[in-house]
């Protein structure tokens, strides 16, 4: 049984990564492939051989491997992608049927905002792994509300669970105190500022303590989301006012697995990183000061007991994590992964099997799907309507098209 694994990004393809040995495992083969979603700076040859990749991971166009028919030749799909690539699969699958393989499809980590949005661009999926139980009722909830099936949704996890946390000796009293950065939360450049200042203030008042902070990309590593003020420069920019930076705090560009490994506490504000401290029962503390902002995904959190804002931070008497709201929003996928595979590669055995009607009620109605389909399918896929600056580069491509044919 042959898998294809899609992703596009470092984080997304970190997640297919460690959901692939449980296919080989059960005989199955795995092939990687970058699904490109961005003309520059997508992910670098750096991202992948950190992620230990020792080959090229060659490049695929959604629209060419469906209309290519390459993709008949796998059984299963499992697709970690965005949301624009994610409504191009099934775009173009519909095309192919029910030929086509089981598609799987994966979040690269936990969904910290729009999470219906992106359930809805979900919902054909045949399976649909999900990362905690909230999101779970969540979708179903949604599909009940639109007359949808929700029977495709499963209890996943966090997938980077998977990838075991070893703690290492002394770390709990000795390790360093690391936070985790994110590349827009917050995003704003006074917030950004204000961020690097208290760390250097939190440094100064455990000045017996190693702070390490670790940005979640820099030089030419890119991610999903796109810094507006990279937090190397505001390091700088901070020091140079008067605010000289601490000497027991430092950038790392060193990988979150052995940064946990030794990590006394793990900082940061809302970040899948949280979740790997608290199932490796490290002590970990949310920061606050940025309020209650849907962008921001704190939202999360909410019950976990560890939100504190700068001033808040206790090194020596750390916040302790609800139970219940651990069990509801931090799921081990260790315990549910190997039903699930088997359960995936026995569908995708009985091929020719009607697969999941494309659904997309919870998205748009068929009727307005249509509408936009006939503008053109690369303005609907795009979702140009939604967006003003997209409306206009759309219109624009358009009339050179007829501006071209009429030539």
């Amino acid at each position: 049984m042959r898998v294809l694994a899609l992703a596009g990004y470092d984080s997304f393809l970190n997640t297919v990564r460690l959901i692939a040995p449980h296919f080989e495992k059960q005989g199955a083969s795995v092939e990687f492939a970058l699904v490109s979603a961005r003309k520059k700076k997508q992910i670098s040859v750096e991202q992948i051989t950190e992620l230990g990749f020792s080959k090229p991971i060659p490049a695929v166009t959604i629209k060419d491997l469906c209309q290519s028919g390459d993709i008949l030749s796998y059984d299963i799909v499992l697709a970690c992608l965005e949301g624009m690539s994610t409504r191009h699969l099934f775009h173009y699958l519909e095309d192919i049927g029910s030929a086509r393989p089981l598609v799987i499809c994966v979040y690269p980590g936990l969904v910290l905002r729009y999470a219906f949005d992106g359930f809805s661009m979900r919902t054909p999926a045949d399976q649909l792994w999900l990362n905690c139980k909230r999101d779970v009722e969540a979708y179903s909830a949604m599909c009940e509300a639109f007359g949808q099936d929700s029977s495709n949704a499963r209890l996943f996890g966090n997938a980077s669970l998977l990838d075991k946390v070893e703690r290492l000796p002394g770390a709990d009293d000795a390790g360093p105190v690391v936070f985790f950065e994110q590349a827009v939360i917050p995003r704003y450049y006074y917030e950004r500022k204000f961020m690097v200042k208290q760390l250097f203030g939190l440094a100064r008042r455990y000045s017996q303590k190693e702070f390490l902070i670790k940005a979640r990309a820099t030089g030419r590593k890119a991610t999903l989301h796109r810094t507006w003020h990279a937090i190397d420069h505001l390091f700088q920019e901070v020091s140079k006012s008067g605010d000289e930076i601490p000497g027991n705090i430092r950038l790392t560009e060193e990988r979150a697995p052995s940064l946990l490994a030794r990590a006394s506490h793990c900082l940061t504000i809302s970040s899948t990183v949280a979740v790997e401290a608290i199932h490796a029962e490290i002590p970990t503390t949310l920061i606050s000061d940025f309020g209650a902002h849907d962008d921001y995904g704190l939202q999360y959190f909410y019950g976990s007991g560890l939100l504190r804002n700068f001033e808040q931070v206790d090194l020596q008497t750390p916040p302790r994590v609800s139970q219940k709201w651990r069990e509801k929003f931090a799921c081990d996928p260790a315990l549910s992964i190997g039903q699930l595979v088997l359960e995936a590669m026995d569908r995708a055995g009985k091929r020719g099997i009607p697969t999941r009607s494309a659904a997309r009620g919870c998205e748009n109605s068929d009727a307005l799907r249509s509408e936009l389909l006939a503008i053109g399918k690369r303005f609907y896929l795009s979702r140009a309507f939604k967006s003003k600056r997209k409306l206009l580069a759309s219109l624009i491509s358009t009339l050179k098209l007829k501006t071209s044919a009429g030539k």
